[in-house]
């Protein structure tokens, strides 16, 4: 079918005029590739760079266009929120992905931000959609522009990364199935392309590949840079089955399966053989193996780094093989937030200590029943976050900001919790503009709680336990292809920012909550 060039469309000429631009219309890229990296650190970028080679991570450095310091404009970015914001251009408040997982009101039910009872799964139980997802995103923005034509394919390890990132238009989204590593995907997106349903890729959909694989360090153990405890790290080896899926996906190799597809797509579909951009989605993993520390698995650590590196040149080279050098866009981007492990406080004397969500419902419930008469003025908890019973407030006509004055006012006094926040406040903007920004009215709870640095929550109800560590986590942001200039840049640059960037170089609208302005390119 032949397809629709794409028009420069008003948002895009709108936003010219306002950032003061030279008004000239470029040769689009034919491919536009979205990288975005779970836990990619740009501290450990530059503590491995020994380990790399020339056409991954140092070609990005070297010939791209680099901010050093990425920000996240709101409290405690996660993998999904993370997607959500780099793809969106905006916060949770606006685009409702408040986390990996949240809990539903109506059911008090914990879900995945993912899912949806209304699709049925390929190669899996769970329905997904990015029905949850509430704004529009570059996918769905070129989607439109181009009528339709622009393909848009996306592939993660994880179902939430892949559906969020392909947002509500995609063609095909993929991802690897926790239960036993196959490739899966969703209803919603229709039937399968005609790539993908070939009776060698529906083998493969059908089969785990990883099962035969064996991990072990990528060069001698000698190249890895070693910590500061005394001793040499050990070397390493791993096998996995088929019931080791999730242990898989932290593994140095799930980001070559990963390639792997990404390339099957390119090299099966007709990306990049017309005039119209096509997008591709590929979301990586960059924490450590097993989730390990840095200081447990050290080894492991380095050699998922430098074979990222390689994945990514790989990457590349398949792209640039399909379209020619200087006809695609790249841009990376990593999550912001990094696996947090509790030291071992004992030996180091350590100020540390629990918060017990249920032990703290329950005080809670007893000092409200004091004050307004006994009945259960609390829901349900989920995290950090407290749900108040509705129903009983309406019913002794109790007014929310009074009751969460009260809640506020009794949870600043309980040891280990930092600032206490009401939904009210949050609302009426009277509060931190990150943590406002994180929050969401339809899905966050009535009460959200700071926990102090160094203490655990636990909520054993939904089996959860966190650490808390407010610790920066060196954010990079990268551009590299057509129309980038070379640079680089240490001043701050908001993760939502990237959106605006790719509409703009791609001529299109910025997606509909996006309210910042692109970064210079």
């Amino acid at each position: 079918m032949k397809r629709f060039p794409t028009l420069l469309t008003c948002g895009a000429l709108a936003l010219y005029i306002l950032i003061g631009g030279n008004l000239t219309v470029q040769a689009q890229p034919k491919i536009v590739v979205g990288i975005m990296v779970d836990q990619l650190r740009s501290d450990y970028m530059e503590k491995y760079k020994s380990l790399f080679g020339n056409g991954g991570f140092r070609k990005l450095l070297d010939e791209g266009l680099v901010y050093t310091n990425g920000t996240y404009n709101f409290v405690s970015p996660d993998r999904s929120s993370a997607t959500a914001t780099l793809y969106s251009g905006t916060e949770p408040a606006y685009h409702g992905i408040i986390g990996n997982r949240f809990m539903e009101r109506n059911s008090l039910k914990v879900r995945s931000c993912v899912d949806d009872s209304d699709c049925s799964g390929v190669n899996t139980f769970d329905g997904s959609s990015p029905a949850n997802l509430l704004v529009t995103t570059i996918a769905d923005e070129l989607k439109i522009a181009s009528r339709g034509q622009s393909l848009v394919f996306s592939v993660a390890p994880d179902r939430d990364m892949a559906v969020l990132a392909g947002g509500h238009a995609a063609d095909a989204v993929i991802w690897m199935n926790d239960m036993d590593g196959r490739w899966a995907s969703s209803s919603f997106y229709g039937e399968m392309p005609r790539w993908l349903n070939t009776s060698y890729m529906r083998e493969r959909m059908r089969m785990t590949t990883f099962a035969a694989d064996k991990w072990t360090p990528y060069f001698p153990i000698s190249s890895y840079v070693y910590p500061l405890s005394e001793g040499k790290p050990q070397s390493f080896g791993y096998s996995f089955s088929t019931r080791d899926a999730k242990l898989f996906k932290t593994s140095g190799l799930v980001n070559e399966q990963i390639t792997d597809m990404a390339k099957v797509c390119l090299a099966s579909s007709s990306f990049g053989r017309d005039n119209t951009p096509d997008l591709l989605c590929v979301g990586y993993y960059a924490g450590n193996y097993d989730h390990r520390s840095e200081s447990e698995a050290p080894i492991e650590l380095q050699d998922i780094y430098c074979r990222l590196d390689r994945t990514i040149a790989d990457l590349i080279q398949a792209v640039e093989t399909r379209v020619g050098a200087g006809n695609a866009l790249f841009f990376v981007a990593s999550t912001g937030y990094s696996d947090v492990h509790q030291p071992s406080v004992g030996d180091y004397h350590l100020p540390t200590g629990e918060v017990r969500m249920e032990r703290y419902n329950v005080l809670l419930n007893m000092y409200l029943s004091a004050i307004y008469g006994k009945s259960e003025y609390v829901d349900a908890s989920y995290l950090n976050q407290i749900y108040l019973n509705h129903s009983s407030l309406e019913r002794f006509q109790i007014k929310m900001s009074d009751v969460q004055e009260r809640c506020v006012e009794f949870l600043t006094q309980v040891k280990g919790i930092k600032h206490v926040y009401g939904s009210m406040d949050l609302m009426g903007n009277k509060s931190d503009n990150a943590m406002r920004n994180a929050y969401h009215n339809e899905r966050s709870g009535d009460i959200i709680l700071e926990i102090a640095p160094g203490w655990s929550l636990i909520d054993t109800r939904w089996g959860e336990q966190a650490y808390y560590c407010r610790s920066l986590v060196p954010v990079p942001i990268l551009f590299f292809g057509k129309g980038i200039t070379p640079g680089v840049h240490s001043a701050p640059a908001a993760i939502e920012s990237v959106a605006p960037t790719v509409a703009t170089l791609l001529n299109i609208s910025i997606p509909n909550a996006c309210a910042v302005p692109p970064l210079s390119y």
